[in-house]
């Protein structure tokens, strides 16, 4: 298999994402740049330089229609309720016909960019707060049944993934999931204040944001090509990362994935 660098892996990941702007456009669907990627565009006009995914989001709705619409010869739309296989509450767009050798996966996917569903949350910030650290306890049982012994490090924690793994042990980690957007999408709310990403075990507090900065979309460069973000930038950026334009310490620029190899398939 011929493998696949860096400059070449984010050109095909800029095709995936003009081929769903595409789409999205063609089918009325509203979508944003997201974190490290909005982060980017605004601080760097496209990547940050040690960065090597695309990542956007949609309000659930938007998502599911997405979800359900989408079709195209070459990429294909990933989640766990396509594939037994995928263990992740949020979706994936993948370039059929490369291949990603990543550390810990359970299904090597091709090239993706990943899609975040933005759920509706409560009407007050603390209400909203509740209602999503519920949701964490499902995330945290997932993650120590997915977790294997052997890269746990600290004793107390491997008590505690031994215990996660054996109370729990008639649930697996894709119905687990299963549970979490099965919840998430049966509270609709459309007119709640706050909106969030509670589908993602990684998520903290900055995750809950007021739903108006998920009102108005605009076009905005990345890499000499122009993909829609929330208008308010500038409040979705600081809520997620205080003061954005800083640049972080030389020792954190650094990929935050653990590729071993990405590849054409044959």
């Amino acid at each position: 298999m011929k493998e696949i660098g860096l400059k070449e892996l984010r050109d095909l990941q800029l095709d995936i994402l003009q081929n769903v702007h595409d789409f999205c456009v063609a089918h009325g669907i509203h979508y944003s740049l997201a974190y490290g990627t909005l982060l980017g565009a605004i601080r760097h006009k496209g990547y940050i330089p040690w960065d090597d995914d695309i990542d956007i989001a949609m309000l659930r709705p938007d998502y599911e229609k997405f979800m359900r619409e989408y079709k195209d010869e070459v990429y294909r739309f990933c989640e766990c309720r396509l594939d037994k296989d995928i263990h992740i509450g949020f979706g994936k767009v993948e370039e059929t016909r490369t291949i990603i050798i990543e550390a810990g996966n359970t299904k090597n996917l091709g090239v993706t960019i990943d899609v975040f569903p933005i759920d509706d949350l409560c009407d007050s910030y603390e209400e909203s707060v509740s209602y999503f650290k519920s949701f964490k306890w499902n995330w945290l049982i997932r993650k120590a049944k997915y977790r294997e012994l052997s890269i746990v490090k600290s004793w107390w924690k491997r008590v505690a993934v031994v215990l996660l793994k054996t109370l729990f042990l008639p649930l697996s980690v894709h119905e687990l999931t299963l549970k979490n957007i099965q919840r998430a999408k049966a509270h609709v709310n459309a007119q709640s204040q706050y909106v969030g990403l509670i589908c993602d075990p990684n998520g903290t507090m900055a995750e809950i944001m007021e739903r108006k900065i998920w009102s108005e979309y605009q076009l905005t460069p990345f890499e000499n090509r122009q993909f829609y973000a929330v208008k308010d930038t500038n409040g979705y950026l600081s809520h997620e990362y205080g003061d954005y334009m800083k640049l972080p310490p030389k020792e954190q620029q650094i990929p935050k994935h653990d590729f071993i190899a990405v590849y054409w398939k044959d």
